[in-house]
């Protein structure tokens, strides 16, 4: 298995020395004048590359830049046959590299292809990255676009955390294009899979108008990477998640209530293989803890045949987490009660200042002052901590609700069944799995709900 994707950059000063050689190859110096007043260096840069396949070979294929022209031939349609087997971004037509648009806020595309600013929908790119740099979280940034009636660019008006996260990792805000991101593994069923490390990936610089700048980008990956940190997550992998692997921290022994850890056994043989163990078992031995090793591809395949359990029966699934919802929310103290208290506060504080008022005139004896001063702070403390508690049963019961939420879209986003295990739908579903034996599972689920699993 390969490291993380390498990442191939090609500046402005490359393209632009690149266009310059191609332009004179074809043009003399005065029609050369005539295109560069005419045209934006993107629509010049698709212009030659419609009429020179070398350069737009060079390009759009940064590996060749430094190559001798002796086989140039060869190896470019190699590479072109590769690259078009293998582009989710990119389309190869009549010579143009095309850059997918569909569902992406803030851009449209003009008549030539290229990509265009919607400025309506750019200035909510905009407030997305200034309120995530100004300490929003992505559940708040989203509720803010709701609470205004804001839609997302598919016409939604639910906006999820992920959309969120999305748009603030998009490196085309700031005029930039990645190629290959993606690539297929198999040509016969067109499987699509993150490249991580597989093939090559390519960074076109000034690919196309920005609406953010690269250094409030730049800004927002150094913020996430901090939260991150604060939260003991790993940078790279998906934000909301503790580890690189989507086992990490979620599975428990059943015997004593500790985390398993993931390990390789026969690492340099070809009987390689992945488990999870129990740390207890692992730092102090079996006399500590008895548990047992569990294959990592045997517990890939329990969550695979609990969801397509829920999928196959998501009506009822639904149901129940809905109905879960409407118990959680029955439980919830009116708001009344919340208005009661704030205005009980707020007169205290008005009893407060009379009282010292009272006590700057020399109007009300030194016992009779403290006696009522402690009495009111007292009870302004009280009222404060109740205030608090309900506000925290709140924001627990509507972060719940999300999760429902979450959890219902998660399943019903998803077409068809689980062939194989995948990590954004575990994370996005499970909080943990206890492990009760070796071939005994429990997945206990966000929304609270337990599961139990048997290999076997």
């Amino acid at each position: 298995m390969k490291g993380a994707a390498t990442i191939e950059t090609i500046t402005q000063e490359q393209q632009t020395h690149l266009l310059k050689q191609y332009m004179e190859k074809h043009f003399k110096p005065p029609k050369m004048k005539q295109l560069i007043e005419a045209f934006t260096f993107s629509e010049l840069r698709k212009l030659i590359g419609e009429m020179d396949i070398e350069y737009f070979a060079l390009c759009y294929f940064p590996k060749y830049f430094d190559r001798e022209f002796g086989q140039f031939h060869r190896e470019l349609f190699a590479e072109l046959k590769h690259m078009l087997s293998n582009t989710g971004l990119i389309k190869f037509q009549e010579g143009k590299v095309v850059c997918n648009t569909t569902r992406f806020l803030g851009y449209d595309k003009d008549e030539f292809g290229e990509l265009v600013i919607n400025e309506k929908e750019a200035e909510l790119v905009r407030r997305i990255y200034q309120e995530y740099i100004e300490g929003k979280s992505y559940q708040a940034i989203a509720k803010g676009l709701m609470a205004d009636g804001i839609k997302t660019v598919t016409g939604n008006k639910k906006w999820w955390d992920s959309s969120i996260t999305l748009i603030l990792t998009n490196e085309k805000y700031y005029g930039a294009l990645l190629q290959q991101k993606t690539i297929t593994l198999d040509f016969l069923t067109h499987k699509r899979v993150k490249n991580k490390g597989q093939e090559q990936k390519y960074l076109i610089e000034d690919n196309h108008e920005p609406i953010i700048t690269k250094e409030m980008f730049d800004a927002v990956q150094n913020e996430k990477e901090r939260r991150a940190l604060m939260k003991g997550n790993v940078i790279g992998d998906r934000n909301k998640y503790s580890s690189k692997y989507a086992f990490s921290g979620k599975i428990i022994c059943g015997f004593c209530d500790a985390n398993f850890k993931r390990r390789t056994w026969n690492s340099n043989n070809i009987s390689k293989k992945v488990v999870w163990q129990c740390r207890t078992y692992v730092n102090e031995g079996k006399e500590a803890c008895d548990a047992k090793a569990v294959d990592e591809h045997i517990l890939q395949n329990a969550f695979v045949r609990v969801f397509n359990r829920l999928k196959e029966d998501k009506g009822s699934f639904t149901e129940t987490l809905n109905a879960n919802i409407e118990k959680v929310l029955s439980q919830r103290i009116g708001n009344r009660v919340l208005s009661e208290i704030e205005n009980n506060i707020e007169q205290l504080k008005e009893d407060l200042k009379a009282l010292v008022k009272l006590k700057l005139r020399d109007n009300i004896d030194e016992t009779v002052y403290n006696e009522e001063n402690a009495r009111i702070s007292r009870e302004l403390d009280e009222l404060r901590n109740r205030k608090l508690k309900i506000t925290k049963e709140y924001e627990q019961q509507d972060q719940y609700k999300e999760r429902i939420k979450e959890i219902i879209h998660t399943i019903n986003e998803r077409e068809g069944l689980l062939e194989q295990f995948d990590d954004d739908i575990f994370n996005a579903l499970v909080e943990k799995i206890t492990i009760l034996s070796p071939t005994h599972y429990l997945f206990a689920l966000k929304s609270g709900l337990e599961i139990e699993e048997f290999e076997e």
